[in-house]
């Protein structure tokens, strides 16, 4: 067996005992661990107990996991407090410098053959960071197809899906298969009407009041590559005739300018309505909807595709190890199932945010099924794609009570962003109240709303229907550097 013994020092001890084993050894410095998901399936790490205190340790130890390694712990005259310590951060296995050769040989023999077992079954890889289109079942494989054979094509695409179901991750992935230029993104109904124009297609210094400078538009900044249009149907109707030419002509004039330019650049959009709808009720031009869905590609909803939340659950909480620093390596096999078991009306964003709270209020290496309770079966939102104000008012918690050093000093879980359709009706503004019971001044909207949007990973639209304020009020809050 080849091992490699990860350690600052050598240890030369330990050392000797694995070479009389008969394995092969060599040793590697904890932070200079690189490429692991190269190495063979016979390379077992053992790491000394005081390496694996370290600071540096927890994201090698992610990092391990993440190349589906596994990995033993050793030391000298270890207490009971500190091999279960070990355990719980994910180690493999235990041993101490006092146990019997036998003891070391079958530690090793198992981890080996544990690990050989995984490879077998789920590959050796690393696996997918969370902007990949991860799933296994026949729609997510179908989607990856599609977005491989349009992706080297010039074609405009129609990204449609409930929101939550990653039409964004969908089409970053068709910009990845095309592989030219940048990436750029602007939503639709985070900007202000009048300033849709100059931010698609530019402005000239001095155009209107504010306008110090000239300003290049999205659509030269994204010359060459992809600009993704979300919430393409919140577009405001005055502008639709205007990126409908750009689209046939690939031409366009800043706002304040007499001089056209030209600029080649790939629109994909997004939106959870149904654009032939809006069209019907004159609030969506048709030209540009069929200009704009040369390709249409569906995002089906989590509750469609229950197969792959195990493995997005897994995603999703290595992230969040290395974005919180915490040491979970596994989900256990139970709460997959009670995941499966829930309708996820918030969809993919949803579960996502559940396995990042559970990952925030616990610890691990394994995320227990105790842990969370399937919120009650809700009444999904009528309409063609439209979703009801959130509010900020928590519902019903979904993670299991926390279990408490002592009595006098209860764990209370921070809110969390609850799925859009068990909102009640009330506009979100009017639960909005300080701790003294009077309303919310501007100051402290703009501080929460600073919150929510790290709570939200920036998602204005959902920020601003929490503050109860309409999402151009938002835009002009963060263009200021008020939040």
């Amino acid at each position: 067996m080849r091992l490699t013994v990860l350690s600052g020092a050598a240890e030369p001890q330990a050392l000797k005992r694995l070479q009389m084993l008969g394995h092969r050894v060599q040793t590697e410095a904890t932070g200079k661990v690189k490429a692991l998901d190269g190495a063979s399936s016979d390379l077992v790490y053992l790491v000394p107990f005081e390496e694996s205190k370290k600071p540096e340790w927890a994201e090698i130890r992610v990092r391990l996991a993440r190349s589906s390694r596994f990995y033993l712990v050793y030391g000298s005259e270890l207490s009971t407090a500190n091999i279960v310590a070990a355990a719980r951060d994910g180690a493999n296995d235990v041993i101490d410098q006092r146990d019997e050769d036998s003891r070391w040989d079958q530690a090793i023999s198992s981890c080996a053959s544990s690990q050989s077992l995984w490879w077998q079954l789920y590959g050796a890889a690393e696996k997918p960071d969370d902007n990949s289109l991860v799933g296994r079942s026949a729609v997510m494989q179908s989607l990856r197809e599609s977005v491989q054979r349009i992706g080297p094509t010039r074609a405009s695409v129609l990204v449609m899906g409930e929101s939550g179901t990653g039409k964004e991750r969908v089409s970053e992935a068709i910009h990845k298969a095309w592989g030219k230029g940048p990436f750029i993104a602007m939503n639709c109904a985070a900007i202000p009407g009048d300033l849709l124009e100059s931010e698609l297609f530019g402005v000239e210094k001095g155009a209107f009041t504010g306008a110090n400078q000239s300003k290049q538009g999205l659509v030269e900044e994204a010359a060459g590559g992809t600009l993704f249009l979300d919430e393409i149907g919140e577009l405001d109707l005055q502008l639709q005739p205007k990126l409908l030419r750009f689209l046939e002509t690939h031409r366009a004039r800043r706002v304040g300018s007499t001089k056209e330019y030209q600029c080649n650049v790939r629109i994909v959009a997004a939106t959870n309505r149904d654009l032939r709808i809006e069209s019907d009720n004159d609030r969506f031009r048709l030209d540009l909807y069929y200009r704009l869905s040369e390709i249409i590609l569906n995002t089906a909803p989590l509750r469609h595709r229950v197969e792959d939340i195990p493995d997005l659950a897994r995603v999703f909480l290595d992230g969040a190890a290395i974005r919180f620093g915490k040491n979970f390596e596994t989900i256990e096999p139970e709460l997959a199932f009670k995941f499966q078991q829930h309708d996820w009306p918030g969809n993919v964003r949803e579960l996502k945010q559940v396995v990042e709270r559970l990952a925030i209020h616990y610890d691990g290496p394994v995320m227990r099924a105790s842990w969370w309770e399937i919120p009650p079966p809700t009444l999904k939102p009528k309409g063609s794609g439209s979703q009801p104000p959130f509010a900020v008012e928590v519902v019903k918690q979904t993670v299991a009570p926390f279990p408490s050093a002592t009595p006098a000093s209860p764990v209370t879980p921070t809110p969390f962003r609850p799925p859009p359709s068990v909102m009640p009706a009330q506009p979100a503004a009017a639960s909005l109240q300080s701790r003294h019971g009077m309303p919310l001044n501007k100051r402290e909207r703009q501080q929460l709303a600073r919150e929510l949007l790290n709570q939200s990973d920036g998602d204005l639209t959902w920020t601003a229907a929490q503050l109860g304020i309409h999402p151009t009020t938002l835009y002009r809050w963060r263009k200021a550097g008020k939040v």
